[in-house]
């Protein structure tokens, strides 16, 4: 009885309401009296009126009719309102009490172990193009060559003079698939070959389909006739199994990129919220717990969406000047607690040479940046040290090529091309594709020092996983799906922020859409 007492009130109320909307000369559609219906115990059905009927007054045509969509409109409004107070409620309640952060008490401990930005030259000519090759041929032999079944490898000039069982280190030059065998061309200084793997043996034939042109390996097999040669066995660079190092402090590292200050996708509300968050205005239990120890915010890349970066990108930019772009990034960047070190490298909408390696952002255009006195602008890509912790930081702009080249690799599985990259020791192998790089007297894309967290943007997808004990994080954005990403069936993960905690290496995902 109370139940059925409880649905006629209910209907009651609805037909009162009812009743205003045709007093007030209106007519409901059929699917918005239908929506009415089924959400009238759930929310104010008069306050939802009351506001469809403001919204009506205000059209510049007028209509008699009241549609579903505009009753939705009105509900999603509504809600934002009651969650808005209710934020305001809970920063009341926080303000009363006294927010002393862990991480405050913490002394700040940044070690820059590799940036190239006061490193980086302008050569462009076939010889400066030549250096790089060389430099890159001989840096990542030499790490293949502390492997011990590199032992015995042998030029290719004279591994050709031989018969029988033969091995060779050289760089993919050409590469051609097909159902019966994979053929790639490899070459060191002096000679090419060229490489046959066949599917009876299926192990190789897999580690065939996942090289990358541009890349150095080593080749164990039979010799054949001319320049060819028989693979038995393809070995990478790769990383050895890694026993990551952990920090004495108990403090947590905030991992993001792609934020896209100027661009009209860009999601201010959400960062805001992150902010808010950062200075213990909201957030409740383990998540207050996990800002107050949150000592760093490293940022890979992409702070501003900038100008000219794609065609007719000016009809996407809610600030169509980079200056000005920085300018507020720059005071969004201000309103993280100063206790709070952020460090940035740039990405390929940053105002930076678009080559690889990139210097850091340019002071003449992001100087309110480098006015913020807890930013630590650094290169891409970087290295450094936290409390004993290294990072590698790379905007990631090359992991469109590996996409586009591996099977079974895509935008929502990105670190697999991150454990790619690990695995061939270069962040940039594929020379000639999406991703500019300059001939650089010393290839700083070469991965010559072994990572304990690997962190990538780009992408806009978040991602992380562990290869052979490196954490790899891809952070996402905190843009929505642009046009483009639309046109190519990209749906990014925007206001999603990693935090790792680097005394356990553990792992913490704050997704501010919930808040």
């Amino acid at each position: 009885m109370e139940n059925l007492s409880r649905t006629e009130s209910s209907g009651e109320k609805l037909r009162k309401c009812l009743e205003k909307v045709f007093s007030e000369g209106y007519q409901l559609q059929a699917e918005a009296l239908s929506f009415l219906k089924l959400i009238e115990d759930k929310v104010d059905v008069e306050k939802i009126l009351d506001k469809v009927f403001e919204k009506l007054k205000t059209q510049p045509q007028p209509t008699i009719f009241i549609s579903k969509g505009l009753i939705e409109e009105c509900v999603n409004e509504l809600e934002e309102e009651n969650r808005r107070i209710v934020e305001k409620v809970r920063y009341l309640e926080v303000s009363k009490e006294v927010y002393h952060p862990p991480a405050k008490d913490v002394e700040a401990k940044i070690e820059v172990l590799k940036d190239p930005s006061k490193s980086i030259s302008s050569g462009e000519s076939l010889s400066d193009f030549l250096s790089y090759f060389r430099d890159r041929f001989k840096r990542l032999t030499k790490i293949l060559s502390e492997r011990l079944d590199v032992k015995g490898s042998l030029p290719i000039e004279d591994a050709l003079k031989k018969s029988g069982r033969v091995k060779v280190i050289g760089l993919i030059s050409e590469k051609i698939v097909t159902s019966r065998r994979i053929v790639f061309r490899i070459e060191d200084l002096e000679k090419t070959a060229t490489i046959i793997v066949q599917p009876e043996n299926p192990e190789v034939f897999q580690v065939a389909t996942e090289l990358l042109l541009d890349q150095v390996v080593c080749v164990s097999g039979f010799r054949g006739g001319g320049d060819t040669i028989f693979a038995e066995e393809i070995l990478l660079p790769d990383i050895p199994y890694h026993k990551p190092r952990y920090s004495w402090e108990d403090v947590n590292v905030v991992f993001t990129s792609d934020i896209h200050v100027g661009s009209i996708a860009f999601e201010e509300k959400l960062f805001r919220r992150f902010l808010d968050w950062l200075k213990g205005r909201i957030g409740e239990g383990k998540s207050r717990e996990i800002a107050g120890k949150v000592k760093y915010v490293v940022v890979a890349g992409d702070v501003v969406d900038g100008v000219g970066q794609y065609p007719r990108q000016e009809d996407e930019l809610e600030i169509k000047d980079v200056y000005k772009q920085y300018k507020v990034a720059a005071k969004l960047f201000e309103e993280i607690p100063d206790y709070i070190e952020v460090i940035i490298i740039p990405g390929n909408h940053d105002a930076v040479r678009r080559t690889l390696p990139q210097p850091a952002i340019l002071k003449n255009f992001a100087e309110p940046l480098y006015d913020v006195p807890n930013i630590l602008m650094l290169g891409n890509p970087s290295y450094i040290r936290l409390h004993g912790v290294e990072l590698l930081l790379h905007h990631g702009r090359s992991l469109e090529d590996v996409l586009s080249s591996l099977p079974n690799v895509n935008h929502q599985n990105v670190t697999k091309a991150m454990s790619q990259l690990l695995k061939v020791r270069h962040l940039a192998p594929v020379y000639g594709h999406k991703t500019p790089i300059a001939p650089e007297p010393i290839d700083w894309m070469v991965v010559d020092r072994i990572p304990d967290i690997y962190h990538t943007g780009h992408i806009h997808v978040f991602d992380h996983s562990t290869y052979r004990g490196v954490l790899l994080i891809n952070s996402g954005c905190w843009q929505r799906q642009t046009s483009y990403q639309k046109k190519m069936g990209v749906t990014p993960t925007y206001g999603v922020t990693p935090i790792v905690n680097l005394k356990t290496l553990n792992l913490s995902i704050v997704d501010f859409r919930s808040f």
